[in-house]
């Protein structure tokens, strides 16, 4: 069983920068992703022009800039590759879990109907309340790194009900029953551990860093290439605070898929409490 409370911090843990992110409104997110490459253009531009002040450009040798352009985006896109594939599987992960745990629950439910009447009305009292603090509980606190104590006693008692029929009956329909009872509560638990473990993944910062100063030293490469030209240095630096402000936001509302408005719902868990 998982322990309540704060889970301990995780090699995983992402910047604290990007926290305020996940509060917002999508297109707000994706206009702080914009913004934030848009800021390292900025300042890779202010940084290249008072280069130039201080070493200003010779007339003659090679101009190392254009090879340097595509040499310093293939790295950048590949990291960027990396970091999404992770990112993704992560995600993937997280709504299958969700998924196998409402697949168990309606098991439970099933199994449930061949029990004496006075035992299946506390399994599925127990079960429904399970579902309902998962639902309104557990999934806002898994956004802060938590877990539901009250869901994890739930678990516990479903599994020592299960436990406790099998042992004291000699029926043996009702003896199967509980052994299915049983293992659909493991599968319950199985579940539940890999979506809170999901909940906690996050880009560890040095990913982060990498990105962050690929898009910085492109940024320097591209407004090194065009300073003498306004019109393509403006729309270079636009374009490329747009495309990869775009990426950036891909991968942030992935990274965290049980935080802020960018999350997977718990859909399935809530069918099955009103089906009840």
């Amino acid at each position: 069983m998982t322990p309540a409370g704060r889970c301990p911090p995780t090699p995983s843990e992402g910047l604290a920068v990007f926290d305020f992110m996940y509060d917002l409104p999508e297109w707000a997110m994706f206009v702080s992703c914009v913004l934030l490459v848009g800021g390292l253009s900025a300042a890779a531009l202010a940084l290249m022009y008072a280069l130039r002040r201080l070493w200003p450009p010779g007339s003659h040798g090679p101009n190392m800039v254009n090879t340097m352009l595509s040499g310093i985006l293939l790295p950048t896109g590949m990291v960027i590759t990396f970091v999404a594939a992770d990112i993704w599987q992560q995600d993937a992960k997280g709504r299958t879990a969700v998924e196998k745990e409402a697949v168990a629950v309606a098991d439970t439910m099933r199994v449930v109907k061949f029990l004496p009447a006075d035992l299946r009305e506390q399994v599925t009292g127990v079960l429904d309340d399970y579902i309902r603090e998962v639902v309104e509980n557990e999934w806002p606190l898994m956004g802060e790194g938590r877990a539901s104590q009250i869901a994890e006693d739930q678990l516990e008692t479903l599994m020592v009900i299960s436990v406790r029929i099998e042992a004291g009956t000699d029926g043996l329909g009702v003896q199967r029953a509980a052994e299915a009872l049983r293992r659909y509560t493991m599968a319950i638990e199985k579940a539940r551990n890999q979506r809170l473990l999901v909940s906690h993944s996050r880009v560890m910062p040095t990913k982060w860093i990498a990105v962050l100063v690929l898009l910085f030293v492109a940024a320097c490469v591209l407004s090194e290439l065009h300073m003498t030209q306004r019109r393509p240095l403006i729309l270079s630096l636009t374009l490329f605070s747009l495309g990869f402000g775009a990426t950036l936001y891909l991968i942030a509302s992935f990274d965290r898929p049980f935080t802020g408005t960018t999350i997977i719902e718990p859909t399935s868990l809530s069918v099955l409490l009103v089906r009840g």
